[in-house]
């Protein structure tokens, strides 16, 4: 039992949930399993790709066709399942260019939990970052809802619509985001959690937030995991990159066009467990700038792997021109990696002067001025890899970040028992409105 009170029956979703779809993932694995480490009852409620196991925890994979990621003509194996309701919704948003992941994860979790419910209680719900409309039908099932919102995705939109051409491609991204939906069903939550003061204020400007119900919980990094491996050398000029190619906001282009700068020694590694066929920003980028020989993609590797990479890496390189957190860069700290990183978004919260070198966001230049700076400085090399695994050390824990989300977890239900009936109500005509 953990020794702040009873154990908690929480429902924990993630509409995207394998370690390998982005933070989120690796936000859903890791907080799991430091629940139920701390005593709780945790069913992981979680869409495609799907995560691996959490022992301890009861797995509730949610069904989904992932419209929006295929080709127009795309069905599903079964093409007369389309025209269920749901399926129907999903399919026909996809193909106007609306991203209906979200929502539909929301929609088909909450009949889920419904029946779940009705013959094992739940005391709480966690919301990994989807804010579908499913969350406000949970409420009027009287259940606490809080949500963990790494970034508003209005950020996602802005910086897409910038780096992309063409006015009709920039209104259909614009339209592609559901930024009105999770407005709205944000502002309705018991309690919010955001994983740094930088995201926080985001989410409290973009929202429209009671700033009382909001809480910053750090996320955490696996240091048992993320460590510095005996026998494993560095390899000179070998840079790293881990994160989602596809997503601008990671701003390979910038480390791209640096490396194109750099002498041909160096080499660089992009492991990114997004992509499929469909991605090819990154490798487009690589084309054109004639970096072929020079890069390495690393696709869907293991955990193992991976902290293989983080060792094997000269430095390690988060160019991101915004991060509401930014785990690649505490992985590599926890790795005791020479990390090279931008000043962008929640960073500098994550990474100081004494265990990073910090540089602006959007330039090629600085990256590759730190690159040569750090390359010609072992020592200060050594230095930083040692200082930065400290820092790992000493501030960032699942486990606290685990009892951090659990005393969020008690404020919201003891909100809820106090004003019950009006919160019910008020959650009864939020979902009629839907």
């Amino acid at each position: 039992m953990p020794a702040s009170g009873k154990s908690l029956h929480v429902a924990l979703l993630s509409y995207r949930g394998n370690m390998f779809c982005g933070g989120q993932g690796v936000y859903l694995t890791n907080i799991a399993r430091a629940l139920v480490a701390r005593g709780h009852r945790v069913r992981v409620m979680a869409g495609p790709p799907y995560p691996d196991p959490v022992a301890g925890a009861e797995m509730d994979l949610i069904p989904g066709e992932n419209f929006i990621n295929r080709p127009a003509a795309a069905l599903p194996a079964r093409p007369l399942s389309v025209f269920a309701p749901l399926n129907f919704l999903e399919y026909g948003l996809a193909r106007a260019g609306i991203n209906p992941e979200m929502l539909a994860f929301s929609l088909r979790s909450f009949a889920r939990l419904r029946a779940l419910h009705a013959r094992d209680p739940v005391d709480v719900v966690h919301d990994n970052q989807g804010l579908g409309y499913g969350l406000l039908l949970m409420k009027a099932l009287g259940v606490p809802v809080a949500a963990t919102i790494h970034h508003p995705l209005r950020i996602d939109r802005a910086e897409d619509i910038r780096q992309m051409h063409g006015l009709t491609a920039r209104i259909r991204r614009s339209l592609y985001y559901p930024v009105v939906m999770q407005k709205l069903v944000a502002r309705r939550l018991d309690r919010v959690m955001t994983v740094s003061a930088f995201s926080r204020d985001l989410v409290w400007a973009a929202y429209g937030l009671d700033r009382g119900r909001m809480s910053v919980v750090p996320n955490g990094v696996d240091a048992g995991l993320f460590r510095p491996v005996a026998g494993v050398k560095r390899e000179p000029g070998r840079l790293l990159f881990v994160g989602s190619t596809e997503d601008r906001k990671k701003g390979i282009i910038y480390l791209l066009r640096a490396l194109a700068e750099l002498p041909d020694r160096f080499k660089l590694v992009i492991v990114d467990g997004r992509r499929y066929p469909g991605r090819v920003y990154a490798r487009d980028a690589v084309a054109a700038l004639g970096l072929g020989p020079r890069v390495e993609f690393r696709d869907r590797i293991t955990n193992d792997e991976l902290v293989i990479e983080y060792n094997r890496a000269a430095l390690a390189v988060v160019p991101s021109l915004f991060e509401g957190f930014g785990l690649p860069a505490l992985e590599a700290m926890a790795c005791a990696v020479p990390l090279i990183c931008t000043t962008a978004g929640a960073l500098p919260e994550v990474a100081d002067p004494s265990s990073a070198l910090l540089i602006r966001p959007r330039s090629s230049g600085a990256i590759r001025e730190a690159v040569l700076r750090l390359d010609a400085d072992p020592a200060a090399r050594e230095r930083m890899g040692q200082a930065a695994r400290q820092r790992a050390l000493e501030s960032f824990s699942w486990d606290r970040a685990a009892e951090m989300v659990e005393e969020q977890y008690r404020m919201a239900i003891a909100d809820g028992r106090r004003s019950r009936p009006a919160r019910q109500a008020h959650s009864y005509l939020a979902a009629l409105r839907l």
